[in-house]
């Protein structure tokens, strides 16, 4: 069988952490494909690490639900069918915009400026990677542990919803703009805005998703 191209930094990090974070990376990223089976004698032979190590890594991401289990199947890579896409995207149009509007209210100058340097350069990155680092940001300044921690970890499971559906690409053809408007509205700490027009971004978004017929 063909490498699956894990790399391990031995960082200072916990080993159990640097196996979750790594193999979460290769999810979100796509080099471990939604469905995908996880075989765990493969993952310790790419990785160089013991089985031990492994499972507690792969009971951590199970409880993110970015892989899940199966009867005879066994572990694999979340991929999310209609009903639960549908369900989860609701979700996420629920918190977004509080999201939004905390960060609005709470964050620093810095973060906000942080936020303005990211959308100045989105004409450079992907869509997908531009959406999904814009999140991050919202959801470091936004100062509701609860509210980032929830959307952080439903984010994710979107992140994967996205690769099954790479077409969904070629209708954000406006979302750097709804980013744009979205920065402004927290510039002027116009929380009331900064949350409407999260609630815009994110109905567009699952409308484009949902129109894709999983």
């Amino acid at each position: 069988m063909a490498s699956l191209g894990l790399h391990l930094p031995r960082e200072t990090a916990s080993l159990r952490q640097q196996v979750t974070d790594t193999l979460r990376e290769s999810i979100l990223s796509g080099s471990l494909r939604p469905g995908q089976k996880l075989i765990e004698r493969l993952l310790c032979e790419e990785l160089l690490v013991s089985r031990t190590i492994l499972r507690e890594a792969l009971q951590h991401l199970q409880a993110e639900g970015v892989i899940v289990s199966t009867p005879r199947r066994g572990l694999s890579v979340a991929k999310p069918d209609a009903h639960e896409a549908n369900q989860m995207l609701r979700v996420r149009q629920a918190l977004t915009p509080l999201v939004g509007e905390e960060f609005a209210r709470n964050a620093s100058n810095a973060q906000v400026a942080r936020l303005r340097a990211h959308v100045d350069r989105l004409g450079d990155q992907n869509a997908m990677s531009a959406e999904n680092k814009f999140y991050s940001i919202l959801l470091e300044g936004c100062g509701n542990s609860v509210a980032g921690s929830m959307l952080a970890l439903l984010n994710n499971r979107i992140i994967i919803l996205q690769h099954l559906i790479p077409s969904v690409v070629s209708h954000c053809s406006d979302t750097f703009d709804e980013l744009r408007g979205i920065v402004s509205a927290i510039e002027a700490r116009d929380a009331e805005l900064a949350s409407r027009l999260c609630a815009t971004h994110v109905e567009t978004g699952a409308a484009n998703m949902q129109h894709e017929r999983l």
